[in-house]
């Protein structure tokens, strides 16, 4: 798949974004999901990997898609509240953990931020899982989706270490 830059500029600054694995399709299905969008794809970085900062962070410039409802939208923007227990599927496809998503404001930039659901715990649930094989200069893509529960369309997210699957 090619997606165009932020300003969808010339085909030069296009970039090539992998399909999502079949796996995690399968994954995705088999927990009842739908709507399936690429939010980002990105090279992880000390401050997604570090233990001290516990998060994996997408500034908004880089958001390929939208993945939020609007009412999800006003609780993390009008209302400055977190989203907890947030369904991730791991790189290794084979643990789902809760996370927590919340979106930040730095030097006049906003960036949402996935946690764990307790200080720690992203960096020893994910990051720290040698399954997932999740390092600084890993690339990754963070694939957003709808799980129907309970009559409430839930969000849920997918985490694909593409240096495992290319």
């Amino acid at each position: 798949m090619m997606v165009d830059n932020q300003n969808g500029a010339s085909a030069a600054a296009q970039i090539v974004v992998p399909e999502l694995p079949a796996s995690f399709r399968n994954r995705i299905r088999g927990m009842g999901g739908s709507n399936v969008v690429l939010v980002i794809q990105k090279k992880l970085t000390q401050s997604d990997t570090g233990s001290q900062y516990d998060r994996f962070s997408m500034p908004e410039g880089q958001i390929m898609n939208d993945f939020l409802e609007a009412e999800e939208e006003e609780l993390l923007v009008d209302r400055n509240q977190p989203i907890h227990k947030v369904r991730l599927i791991h790189p290794c496809v084979s643990k789902v953990t809760n996370v927590t998503l919340r979106k930040g404001h730095m030097n006049n930039a906003s960036t949402y931020n996935l946690s764990g659901t307790w200080r720690g715990t992203w960096h020893k649930q994910v990051v720290g899982d040698s399954e997932n094989a999740l390092q600084d200069g890993t690339m990754v893509q963070l694939y957003a989706f709808r799980r129907r529960h309970k009559n409430i369309n839930e969000l849920c997210f997918a985490l694909v270490n593409l240096d495992i699957f290319n």
